[in-house]
């Protein structure tokens, strides 16, 4: 009898994470093209056993293990780009500011344009990425990049600087969000914290490590050194990804395993007779395929009425600004109170950089343990809830059913399992900036602020991982778009703050600024708690939403059909 019931009923706890295009689907529902991908989960029990046969025989992605890591060494390589050239740039704030003889304020702008701008091209081209492919967006995004770089290695004033600062960042920050949108097409939820968390631990070493190039290269070579590098390493980048990158768009490849129609969306590396045969291009999974969506350039934007996406984006966003204002004021200030050389300032970044680097890949890998863990804890769970209504509605598996679908009580709670360490990161890292702001404003030993420094990067970038990969797993299709509001309200809050650091330094020395700068992150906890108590049901109640408004159009529809 209980293989029979397995076989007929829908089944709540069995993982399906490996099968998410039935849910993706449904998409549409939403209206913005947006919908909680987590249906299987949260609310819609019935929609796996509607495709399960086919399921069964279509794998979610075609790519290897192998080909997945290649895909990650190749979205770190060009993520490590949009990351290197904002902290590249530190070490040569002073050097800018003396040679185009402009003040601290002015200096800081040409940081505060490239934030703004990486903040804002991702959600417009975010959109492109989700409609037209990830990888003709890659390349354009890199060759931008590229000749804004020789620009600046060529400019002669600092209004020149301003303005190509806002091309480099407009060109390489898309490749942020996409970068997230591949590995939501290519991994599944069991898998991808660890991918994600690799592909962000790669990209920060960008910013861990940037400050440390641009100082070694400018006390060589000049401030002009750090554009050229810039330049000549996205060339090699646009390189390889042309011969190498291939579409993951499920909607123009499906699981991987079909041959995209546009030749922008061809990689080279398709017609290596091993990757055909890895990826059965040669006989596709054409019921793979998702249907496409139209581009829309205001789809960041519209998810920002989803109560869970705000509060994820406040926590993010604040802890995010208050790591980049850290980093900003660091170089000042070991230049002029500390009155360091260009090249000791950048070695000043390294603990910090190590730190950075360490929990970043520590959360992703955190992240895998902890949903393995709760999900099988789950499945055990569920199983011995569904023998129990078995028995209260008298083997009745429709009421059985109804029951498991209508009631959130049954769901996996993914906020929880994705979020819950992070009160302790938020705690100790504002425990660290404020440590940090005081030794710098009573000049304690260099020792003292670089190791509260680094301190405070080992925790503070832990929730861009948390975040990441819950935004993916609820919006896997569009995870370039949705990862794209993750970037604007990051960058946009960094801008402000950087753009009002000297003034506020000025009133309330950097001991006060960064007391205050913790207390919001701090007091972002709140919300948290808020999210892990209430997040599964928002998720639930906006998804039963979505399939009552489904309905009431389906309905519609029919009524309009001639009989």
């Amino acid at each position: 009898m209980g293989k029979q019931q397995i076989a007929v009923m829908p089944n709540a706890y069995m993982l399906r994470d490996e099968h998410e295009k039935s849910n993706r689907a449904g998409e549409d529902r939403l209206g913005l093209d947006l919908m909680d991908n987590n249906d299987t989960e949260i609310s819609s029990p019935h929609s796996e056993v509607d495709n399960e046969s086919n399921l069964n025989t279509v794998p979610y992605s075609r790519f290897s293990h192998n080909q997945k890591m290649l895909l990650v060494v190749q979205c770190a390589f060009t993520g490590f780009f949009s990351t290197v050239a904002g902290s590249i740039y530190y070490p040569v704030l002073t050097i800018i500011e003396r040679k185009f003889n402009i003040t601290e304020e002015s200096a800081n702008f040409t940081i505060v344009v490239y934030f703004i701008f990486q903040g804002l091209a991702p959600s417009i081209m975010g959109g492109l990425a989700d409609t037209f492919g990830r990888r003709p967006v890659v390349l354009w995004a890199i060759l931008t990049y590229f000749c804004a770089c020789i620009g600046l290695a060529c400019s002669h004033d600092y209004a020149q600087i301003l303005a190509l600062r806002c091309l480099q960042a407009a060109g390489i920050s898309p490749v942020i969000a996409i970068n997230s949108g591949i590995m939501g097409d290519v991994t599944t939820k069991v898998e991808r914290g660890g991918y994600v968390g690799l592909v962000a631990g790669f990209q920060v070493v960008g910013t861990a490590f940037g400050a440390l190039i641009g100082a070694g290269l400018s006390s060589r070579w000049g401030w002009r050194a750090i554009f050229w590098f810039l330049a000549i390493g996205s060339g090699i980048c646009l390189v390889f990804s042309t011969l190498l990158l291939p579409e993951t768009k499920r909607t123009l490849v499906g699981n991987g395993s079909v041959t995209p129609k546009s030749f922008l969306n061809r990689s080279l590396i398709l017609h290596v007779d091993a990757v055909r045969k890895t990826l059965h291009l040669d006989e596709p999974d054409l019921d793979a395929l998702e249907p496409r969506t139209k581009v829309d350039f205001l789809a960041s934007l519209k998810i920002l009425h989803i109560r869970e996406i705000d509060i994820l984006l406040s926590i993010a966003g604040l802890q995010f600004s208050t790591w980049t204002t850290h980093q900003t004021a660091l170089t000042t200030v070991l230049s002029k109170k500390y009155k360091l050389s260009v090249s000791k300032i950048g070695l000043c970044f390294l603990p910090a950089g190590i730190s950075t680097l360490t929990s970043i890949i520590s959360a992703g890998r955190y992240l895998n343990w902890s949903y393995r863990t709760r999900k099988v804890k789950y499945n055990r769970w569920i199983k011995e809830q569904e023998l129990q209504l078995m028995e209260q509605y008298k083997g009745d598996q429709n009421k059985v059913a109804e029951s498991i679908h209508s009631n959130s009580h049954y769901t996996f709670n993914l906020v929880e399992a994705r979020l819950h360490p992070a009160f302790v990161t938020l705690l100790f890292s504002s425990i660290g900036f404020t440590a940090f702001g005081w030794c710098i404003s009573v000049k304690a030993p260099l020792a003292a602020v670089l190791c509260t420094s680094a301190f405070a990067s080992l925790f503070s970038n832990c929730i861009l991982t948390f975040s990441t990969t819950l935004i993916v797993d609820l919006f896997p299709s569009k995870a370039s778009t949705a990862t794209g509001c993750l970037n604007l309200f990051r960058c946009l809050l960094s801008a402000i703050f950087i753009a009002a650091l000297t003034k506020m330094v000025e009133k309330m020395k950097y001991g006060g600024v960064f007391t205050f700068l913790s207390a919001m992150t701090s007091s972002s906890s709140f919300l948290l708690f808020y999210l892990l108590k209430n997040g599964k049901q928002l998720s639930f109640d906006r998804i039963r939403a979505n399939d009552k408004s489904a309905e009431r159009s389906a309905g519609k529809n029919s009524e309009k059909v001639p009989t």
